[in-house]
């Protein structure tokens, strides 16, 4: 019996002890505030706007694929500074005009289309290329450097196209480098998504903020987008098909929740009488209405309870946050949380970390620590020793 007495106590001593374990927590979501109103959306367009490093603001629902005419340029100008880059002052390659750059010029400005004068041999660098394609918004020499970049138009929109489809713009489909083609569509929401890519490329930005350039030839051009450095406005690209009516996405500066921020939107299909000045004039409304919408709001807070600890002894101890996350936030935005746990071995101390808390809203993230509100210990001899 003493024998039985002895190895009942050495099992039950060295018996692993079921593991402490969070609490399983679904992720979940709260919408802040009430619901968003006030921003003067165009009522016979679709619109998307967002504050940099914060998200999406709103969109239009229901958008549907339209015309963009020449803010195709944006995705042509990407894709042939992604191919040919140039840093902050140089000038790039130099492209001579050739004689079918001379017919194509022609032809285009016999159809009235938007287009810079060139002649037989004269010399462009890729920089003043891009501005000439960017700044007067030239249709004939976006196509000139497609040619020259993929070797025809046809594989410079099939790389369009690719190129789209890697970055989710699910609602896009290129059909020339210019936009003249009314079977360039796009959305709002996917050019909102293209412009936050292209004010990140510091040649680009450059180039749309230039409100005129001086081209070998073509001389003294202005830019076309008439709000530019009015109001903040910084780019980027305005557009106008008789098919598709207007579109103007922005890049507006403003001083937002305490510091100046960049705001972010594009307006697609505008048919009102004038199209573009309508157009540009929404934008303005726009980046005003949303500077003045968009705050900084504590989302979660130092010591709120978010689960609880069951320590594998029959007992639990309440989990709660160690720290606060605060974003940039709107009426309406939406903010998820997941937790994740840590690794977890009893004895517990008072306010250890056995997790994480990771709060999103919109592009924003933050990672807060969880911890126990109070400690817990290790299993007791007596519980050991009577436990089955």
């Amino acid at each position: 019996m003493v024998l039985l007495a002895a190895a009942y106590v050495v099992v039950q001593l060295v018996r692993s002890v079921p593991p402490p374990s969070l609490t399983a927590v679904a992720a979940r979501s709260t919408t802040l505030g009430g619901p968003l109103g006030g921003l003067p959306l165009p009522p016979g367009a679709q619109a998307s706007v967002a504050v940099e490093g914060a998200g999406t603001v709103t969109a239009t629902p229901g958008e549907r694929p339209n015309p963009i005419a020449s803010v195709t340029k944006l995705m042509a100008a990407l894709l042939i500074l992604r191919d040919h880059p140039l840093s902050a002052s140089s000038q790039g390659p130099t492209l001579t005009i050739t004689p079918a750059d001379v017919a194509s010029y022609q032809r285009e400005l016999a159809a009235q289309d938007s287009v810079v004068a060139v002649t037989l041999g004269e010399q462009l660098t890729e920089r003043q290329a891009l501005e000439a394609a960017l700044i007067p918004s030239a249709d004939n020499v976006i196509k000139l450097l497609a040619r020259w970049d993929a070797g025809s138009q046809a594989a410079f929109v099939a790389k369009m196209n690719v190129e789209a489809a890697r970055l989710g713009l699910t609602s896009t489909h290129y059909a020339d480098a210019s936009g003249v083609n009314p079977a360039t569509v796009s959305t709002a929401s996917d050019q909102l998504r293209l412009a936050e890519i292209a004010m990140q490329n510091p040649v680009l930005a450059q180039i749309v903020s230039m409100p005129q350039v001086v081209l070998p030839v073509a001389g003294l051009q202005y830019n076309v987008n008439g709000e530019l450095g009015k109001g903040g406005i910084v780019g980027v690209k305005t557009g106008w098909v008789p098919q598709g009516g207007a579109s103007f996405v922005f890049a507006a500066k403003r001083r937002i929740a305490g510091a100046e921020r960049m705001v972010l939107g594009a307006i697609v299909g505008e048919r009102a009488t004038p199209a573009l000045p309508t157009a540009l004039s929404y934008g303005l409304r726009l980046a005003d209405a949303v500077a003045g919408t968009v705050k900084t709001v504590t989302v979660v807070r130092p010591g709120t309870k978010v689960t609880t600890v069951r320590t594998g002894v029959g007992t639990t101890v309440p989990v709660v946050t160690a720290g606060s996350a605060s974003f940039l936030a709107w009426p309406g935005a939406v903010a998820r949380e997941t937790v994740h746990a840590g690794p977890l071995e009893l004895p517990l101390a008072a306010h250890a970390v056995v997790g994480h808390l990771v709060v999103q809203l919109g592009s924003q993230q933050a990672v807060v620590p969880l911890e126990v509100a109070s400690p817990a210990a290790a299993p007791s001899l007596s519980w050991r020793l009577t436990r089955l």
